[in-house]
């Protein structure tokens, strides 16, 4: 099984270098390796091309928004399956991939998905996001798992679509909904820790704009695009599953 992984980048020079090396220290070596910067101005395509000969497909050019990003890089994909690792964070260990790879061919499922943690990368986690066995029923009740543990099928984006660009920052969630609710596909926790995120990368930076952004009115859209009625109270629902992160954390 070949993984196609993704990261999207703009003007990370002080960590996308440890965010490479996660990938190209994996154990299984059956994989490409794209990276879709935004057309950095900083030192970012320079650390990029010191790697250039364990990358497959380096490009740097201005997109909308980063979910217009990580859809270059899929469309560029040519593997069995795709997933994310955005500049900043890192894959939790060198056996990531092959984990990832054997739970495919394990159970024949199209999507994947398993644990997190957010935090300063040197010293102790901030949040641990221990993801829970998957029912689709979930969804209805806030949940969603770290995007960036989720691993998919490439020909799916095909069929079901790929990020949508007109949400803000909720393209993410508008995606969760369509493809682990909307659609009945074939979804199996990988129980492990799959990415770390780093505080101050892009995901964390990302996460912070959601959380002012996606108020009432955009998480509702994010169903009703789908032509579903959005559960009572699914903003709040959402926000409370946050706290319960910040707790495993600290008793860990």
């Amino acid at each position: 099984m070949r993984i196609s992984i993704i990261t999207i980048a703009y003007n990370n020079e002080s960590d996308i270098e440890k965010t490479i090396q996660s990938v190209i220290n994996q154990t299984y070596t059956n994989y490409e390796y794209i990276i879709v910067d935004g057309a950095s101005k900083d030192n970012t395509m320079k650390i990029v091309e010191k790697y250039k000969d364990k990358i497959s497909i380096i490009i740097s050019e201005p997109d909308k928004n980063l979910y217009d990003a990580i859809n270059k890089g899929i469309k560029m994909a040519s593997g069995d399956v795709v997933g994310l690792i955005h500049a900043g964070d890192r894959l939790y260990d060198s056996n990531v991939f092959k984990k990832i790879s054997n739970h495919f061919i394990d159970n024949n499922i199209d999507i994947l998905y398993g644990h997190s943690k957010i935090g300063n990368l040197r010293v102790k986690a901030k949040r641990i996001n221990i993801s829970p066995v998957y029912k689709r029923s979930l969804a209805r009740w806030g949940w969603m798992p770290s995007h960036q543990s989720i691993y998919v099928k490439k020909n799916l984006f095909e069929k079901y679509g790929y990020y949508r660009t007109d949400l803000g920052g909720a393209g993410d969630y508008e995606w969760f909904i369509r493809y682990f609710y909307l659609n009945k596909l074939r979804i199996k926790r990988l129980d492990t820790f799959i990415v770390k995120f780093s505080l101050g990368g892009m995901s964390t930076k990302s996460y912070s704009d959601k959380f002012k952004n996606k108020h009432k009115i955009i998480t509702k859209r994010c169903w009703e695009v789908n032509g579903l009625k959005p559960p009572l109270g699914i903003v709040y629902l959402k926000w409370m599953r946050k706290p319960q992160q910040f707790i495993r954390a600290f008793l860990n």
